[in-house]
């Protein structure tokens, strides 16, 4: 599949054959939704992804099309929406149900969210898993939930208008009511059997922005009382008869595996019940609960073999990937000439970025039960087709054999789409017979690996005459995430990584640009980590555009916004960014003020910081941030996530990193890798932008910006150029 995952483009116009059938009536309700074309499971049944139907889609007449439900009205009024999407604190939840509520004319006091099964039909358009990333969640499913709501509501005011004896066009709805001339009136739920026989209507006229009356608010979070009360619960509170708990001896440095095992001492202990050894070349210790299963561990002798890495050391590394940067890459972009470098003043920079760990607060978990012919699995997961696949495999079923239970997740920021944690549960599953909860601690994430990519970046560019940024080359050494992924889509026609170059080419007007990307892996495993590529890659080019600034003796802003003429969203969100900023205002004494922007993910966001010294590091006083995301769905929950970014984002700038020594991971716990306290967190400002433009993706985008912005408010205070991260190691 070509098209990469973050590119999500509206469905086409929706036929009848493409639009979803009236289904077969849950509790004697109303089953509606809008899914991907029955051509898809077609295509994809072969790569052993789930492709049998849900009852009340089978036995439809010949070339009849049904895609998955994504509305179920029953008759006590009680709407529910089913989303495929996994809420780890983003709010997608609350999300998909507004925008359903709002074509539907729901009362948002009925409406609750379930989470969908593992089905094509909840499939991202550009990727054949149901996954949650990439900040598709919103605006890959934006169309046809709005359809799945607008053919509700079409299906309810049919059945009123033939049972009323009336013209639909005379009945109106309002807060799940419909309402008929002469005081006609029925509820949803009293009129939802009625509509399941329904024949499907033609596509529904859609809603302007003008007549919306949910979307666009700041409604309260659906899962908010539950998270409150202590109701909520996640996949490390699951429980079931007869559960076991199992820990992970993992290797010692990456590439080792287990040679020999002594499990004598370990079994003697009170507790243990089991010793597996696992694919990944460490040892399972299986136990009736956690402190037996890490009294086992610890007891355990294991002979390791050696790392293939046990003879690069750091410095080593990093002169790894400053070399790799001297081999010709493959080009993504190519516009004009950078070679041509006559009449410019130019200047060359090389930023190091390192490896990250996502370390989500809920560590890493996962349950499993395997039976003789099913399988269960009780998971947080942003990819549960994956997920689904994998302990399919271990089991020896097919993969519709094996239900997933997504959970709520304490935290996942790319992390807890990989299924590493999934497989040795599903091992150790089998190994006992029982069901069985697999548990990472902090030390067994921050060690296991999946890391954001280490990278090295080289940037050059060039002024003209007037002024002008006439040049900018962008050279990236840095592995590929479709290669450890395995994600095929996430790799561009011309063979490069999706991610590996993402945000190397501004959206400024530069007329000589280039970018390259030169694949270089030292078989440390890497996964997504928030905004894969653009969390590194915005740095080196809005640094390097800040310091040609200074180079042209023009105001960083202004240098920026002129060369954006032709671009007025773009524009627009720098201007929104800096008036919030008081930026023509000079800071306070020993204060700095940096500016930068970037459009990913269908948004555009721009951040402006002040800065001070504290202690040898930056003490983020004030970010103003300036948001463009289409519609905005819940204005809260878009403010929400430009802070949360905001925050991740200073925690990697200022102490993120974990350094490989020999294959050893250097990072543990949050004592290595600290994340940023309360008395650290500057006053944030966050202004959206208006739109009715379809929306764009909110979790991840205001990261990429932050980092350049303090870095270049940092080089106001003290004059240093940072290039190499975290912002404190030696530059």
């Amino acid at each position: 599949m070509n098209a990469p995952v973050n590119e999500v483009d509206a469905p086409a116009l929706p036929t009848r054959r493409r639009f979803l059938q009236a289904g077969a009536a849950l509790g004697g309700g109303l089953v509606v939704g809008y899914g991907l074309p029955a051509e898809a499971f077609a295509q994809q049944g072969a790569q052993g992804l789930p492709h049998d139907l849900p009852h009340y889609q089978r036995d439809l007449p010949e070339g009849e099309y049904a895609p998955t439900a994504y509305v179920r009205i029953a008759r006590d009024g009680q709407i529910t929406v089913l989303c495929g999407k996994a809420e780890m604190g983003q709010g997608v939840h609350t999300g998909f149900a507004q925008i359903v509520a709002d074509e539907l004319d729901a009362d948002w006091r009925r409406v609750r969210v379930e989470q969908a099964p593992v089905h094509l039909d909840y499939a991202n358009p550009n990727a054949p898993m149901v996954n949650t990333g990439g900040s598709t969640s919103i605006r890959a499913n934006w169309t046809r939930l709005r359809l799945s709501g607008a053919t509700a509501r079409a299906m309810l005011v049919s059945a009123a208008a033939r049972r009323w004896n009336v013209d639909a066009a005379r009945i109106h709805t309002r807060d799940s009511v419909l309402l008929g001339p002469g005081g006609l009136r029925a509820t949803y739920g009293e009129m939802a059997e009625a509509a399941s026989r329904e024949p499907v209507p033609t596509p529904p006229l859609l809603k302007s922005a003008a007549e919306f009356k949910h979307i666009g608010k700041p409604l309260p979070r659906l899962d908010t009382p539950a998270k409150t009360n202590g109701s909520a619960r996640y996949s490390l509170d699951v429980k079931r008869p007869g559960l076991l708990t199992a820990v992970v001896a993992f290797p010692p440095a990456f590439g080792a595996r287990a040679r020999a095992v002594d499990s004598r001492a370990a079994l003697a202990l009170p507790g243990v019940r089991q010793v597996v050894q696992l694919s990944n070349g460490g040892v399972a210790v299986v136990a009736e609960h956690m402190w037996a299963a890490l009294q086992g561990r610890q007891a355990l002798v294991v002979e390791w073999t050696d790392s293939p890495l046990a003879a690069l050391d750091a410095d080593a590394l990093r002169r790894g990937y400053a070399e790799a940067l001297d081999r010709e890459g493959i080009v993504d972009h190519n516009s004009g000439d950078v070679r041509n470098t006559e009449g410019l003043r130019t200047l060359t920079r090389e930023f190091d970025q390192p490896f990250l760990a996502q370390a989500p607060m809920e560590p890493l978990n996962c349950t499993v039960h395997i039976r003789a012919d099913a399988a269960e699995v009780w998971v947080g997961t942003q990819n549960a087709t994956t997920t689904q696949r994998t302990v399919a495999a271990v089991a020896g079923l097919r993969p519709e054999q094996v239900t997933v239970h997504t959970t709520l997740m304490g935290g996942a920021f790319g992390r807890r789409g990989t299924p590493d944690f999934v497989q040795p549960a599903a091992e150790v599953a089998r190994a006992t017979g029982r069901p069985v909860k697999l548990v990472y601690t902090r030390e067994d994430d921050m060690k296991s690996g999946y890391y954001r990519a280490m990278s090295r970046i080289r940037v050059s560019a060039g002024l003209d005459a007037q002024g002008r940024l006439a040049m900018l080359s962008a050279r990236i050494a840095v592995p590929s995430i479709a290669k450890w992924t395995g994600f095929a889509f996430l790799r561009k026609p011309n063979g490069v990584d999706l991610y590996a170059t993402e945000c190397l080419a501004p959206p400024y007007r530069i007329p000589n640009l280039r970018v390259e990307w030169v694949e270089h892996d030292i078989g440390v495993p890497i996964w997504f980590w928030r905004t894969p590529g653009g969390n590194q890659n915005c740095l080196p080019i809005e640094a390097v555009i800040d310091e040609m600034a200074d180079l042209a003796g023009q105001d960083p802003y202004r240098f920026r916004r002129d060369m954006l003429a032709d671009r007025p969203r773009h524009r627009r969100v720098l201007d929104t960014a800096a008036q919030r900023h008081g930026w023509d205002q000079p800071p306070a004494s020993g204060v700095g003020r940096g500016i930068a922007m970037v459009e990913i993910f269908g948004s555009v966001v721009a951040i402006a910081a002040d800065v001070r010294e504290a202690g040898g590091l930056p003490a983020v006083q004030r970010v103003s941030c300036a948001v463009d995301c289409g519609t905005a769905i819940n204005p809260q929950q878009v403010r929400a996530q430009m802070q949360s970014s905001i925050v991740y984002g200073l925690s990697a700038l200022l102490y993120g990193g974990v350094e490989i020594d020999r294959g050893v991971p250097q990072a543990s716990n949050f004592h290595d890798q600290p994340v940023l306290r309360l008395s650290q967190m500057p006053r944030i400002e966050v202004d959206i932008v208006p739109s009715e433009a379809a929306p764009g993706g909110v979790g991840e985008p205001a990261l990429p910006p932050l980092i350049p912005a303090v870095v270049n408010a940092w080089f106001r205070v003290t004059g240093k150029r940072v290039q190499r991260l975290p912002i404190g190691s030696a530059q």
